[in-house]
């Protein structure tokens, strides 16, 4: 089998800083996995709470130096548009001063989010080492925190983006790089074409700091959430291990190759390489005893199966596929499609509050509770 190390890309010179800090920054010398207490969850949002407010306040900071810097600019080169010579150095301090402005704020930003994400997962009971789950797991978070997309890579033979259009995964790319720094930068320039000509334009530093403490704080949020996901994963992975464990006797191999095949259809059909993704399939092709790279990834060849498979194997299946759209955060529209396809095939009704049950007991580090009939 293909180790989880082997499956982890190989990382520039920022993920490598950032894992290596996340790693001086977790104090745990062994791994602890366990559900969360009240205690715990109430740790972790006051954590994700002060992230965010310190992204808003380095924006406003960032944004009234900016401001600062084109107001003084107006003041000291009020004929910087009459000629050429003036209107390029005009530019050139002000994109000098917001470029030197913004790479400290995103440096700060970095430096608040990766030492919370760290004690995140001390309080999770992760331990961050170089051994092959944990370096999955560290390099995943480490990619939360910098908010860095996954890689675009197949996952034990499997190629979550083989059905997202390349035109939406260029988008994709497109809008991660515009997240920090280049939106805010874009935003303000907006402002000044749009309200050139108004009487307002001499507000555009002051709206320019609240756009970029919103901003920051919204993306600084999105990143604390991701965080928390990925932190909550091996959690899920770790029950659902154990109760394949327990059931695995009554598996015969095809009945195992359909599992794999359930889980293979429900990872194409969210369209993202997410670590928890990765460390799922890891300790599924491990349980079930199906090497990785042999599945036939058609469907619609073992849909027809699941109505003679005995209802605690259908209940096993189901469980493993709700989990598979979870991990990696919400559901797609097109997993909720395929769920409830599967629970049509298994005579069921679909649930959607019941498998937004299980997604908020995964949240808030309750592990698979709710799958497990669990209050």
């Amino acid at each position: 089998m293909e180790s989880a190390q082997s499956q982890s890309p190989e990382l520039n010179l920022i993920e490598r800083i950032a894992v290596s800090i996340l790693r001086r920054q977790n104090s745990r010398d062994q791994p602890e996995v366990h559900r969360w207490p009240a205690q715990e969850l109430a740790q972790i949002r006051r954590l994700e709470r002060s992230a965010v407010l310190l992204a808003a306040l380095s924006g406003m900071i960032s944004g009234a130096l900016i401001g600062g810097l084109e107001v003084w600019l107006n003041v000291t080169m009020p004929d910087a548009s009459e000629s050429w010579a003036r209107w390029i150095e005009y530019w050139v301090i002000f994109l000098a001063g917001s470029i030197l402005v913004s790479v400290v704020e995103i440096l700060f930003l970095y430096w608040v989010v990766l030492r919370r994400v760290a004690r995140i997962t001390s309080i999770a009971g992760l331990h961050l080492s170089e051994q092959e789950i944990d370096q999955v797991i560290a390099i995943g978070l480490s990619r939360s925190a910098l908010d860095m997309p996954d890689p675009r890579q197949p996952i034990y033979g499997i190629d979550p983006y083989a059905r997202v259009p390349r035109w939406r995964l260029i988008a994709y790319a497109i809008l991660y790089r515009l997240k920090i720094g280049a939106t805010s930068f874009i935003t303000r320039v907006l402002l000044r074409r749009v309200l050139a000509r108004a009487a307002v334009r001499v507000f555009i530093p002051l709206i320019a700091i609240v756009i970029y403490a919103v901003w920051n704080a919204i993306i600084i949020g999105w990143v604390m959430r991701a965080s928390r996901v990925r932190a909550a994963g091996p959690l899920a992975v770790q029950e659902l291990g154990q109760r394949l464990q327990a059931e695995r006797t009554r598996l015969d191999e095809p009945t195992r190759r359909l599992l794999l095949e359930a889980v293979a259809e429900a990872i194409q059909s969210g369209g993202t390489a997410h670590p928890n993704l990765q460390l799922l399939l890891g300790r599924l092709f491990q349980e079930l005893a199906i090497p990785p790279g042999s599945l036939t990834l058609d469907w619609a060849v073992h849909h027809d199966a699941l109505a003679d498979l005995p209802p605690e194997v259908q209940d096993l299946l189901l469980a493993l596929v709700t989990v598979t759209t979870i991990l990696d955060g919400r559901p797609r529209r097109a997993q909720k499609r395929f769920l409830k396809r599967l629970y049509a095939a298994c005579g069921r009704r679909f649930d959607a509050r019941f498998t937004a049950t299980v997604y908020r007991d995964f949240f808030h580090g309750q592990g698979i509770g709710a799958l497990r009939g669990e209050a």
